[in-house]
């Protein structure tokens, strides 16, 4: 099993899409929807204290340590992240909502629930150091301060194989000079990639799906 975690810093840096850009790189892309598996893991607080949007939801306000959301009537509603994914080519989408202490107890499940399918994309940060995926790709917004990136940002950004700043490509200025010295003064593996995630990713990280290929292949055989 080849697992890739896309993680980021904050809301709006472009998870999701690029998720979705690294299934349809995958061998095959979409048309081989049955060798792919796509987890949404989403953590929150131990103890609930102050939903961000305003009002208890489903995500900030569960009553168990973890829930595994798998019921299509909410995975495929309209324009979200889990619909996202299932249009991408991922034959089972689950999306994981955990308290911080029960992520290790979530990831088990997950797992259990998946089987081992050859090629797993999840997006999500905390559940990083528990799952040690094969890749791991971190995106930022290019503009947003880091004063509002969440906490343990510089450690994934160190440890990602791949750093993104997700700049559209109809966003004629560059990245926030903030941006980019904090991740210049994490020490990264090699250089951030500016790109828009939504291209196709052969387009600007060729290198990131030649692996891909190769370690998917690798399983297979």
């Amino acid at each position: 099993m080849v697992l890739v975690t896309v993680s980021g810093p904050c809301s709006r840096a472009g998870k999701t899409a690029l998720a979705v850009s690294v299934l349809r790189a995958r061998p095959g892309g979409a048309a081989s929807s049955g060798t792919a598996a796509a987890v949404k893991f989403t953590t929150t607080e131990d103890v609930f204290e102050r939903c961000p949007r305003g009002t208890p939801c489903v995500v900030c306000d569960i009553d168990v340590p973890f829930r595994i959301v798998e019921e299509p009537a909410v995975l495929e509603q309209p324009d979200t992240d889990t619909a996202r994914l299932a249009a991408a080519g991922a034959a089972r989408v689950v999306w994981a909502i955990a308290r911080h202490s029960a992520v290790a107890a979530a990831w088990s499940a997950v797992r259990a629930r998946l089987g081992a399918p050859p090629f797993i994309v999840m997006e999500g940060s905390s559940i990083v150091s528990i799952a040690q995926p094969d890749v791991l790709v971190y995106v930022v917004h290019p503009f947003l301060s880091r004063e509002r990136w969440k906490e343990g940002w510089a450690g994934l950004v160190a440890q990602a194989d791949l750093v993104v700043v997700n700049r559209p490509r109809a966003e004629p200025r560059p990245p926030s000079a903030d941006v980019m010295q904090a991740i210049e003064g994490t020490h990264p593996r090699g250089p951030a990639v500016v790109a828009d995630v939504t291209l196709p990713l052969a387009e600007w990280a060729p290198a990131l799906q030649a692996r891909l290929h190769a370690q998917t292949t690798a399983v297979r055989t």
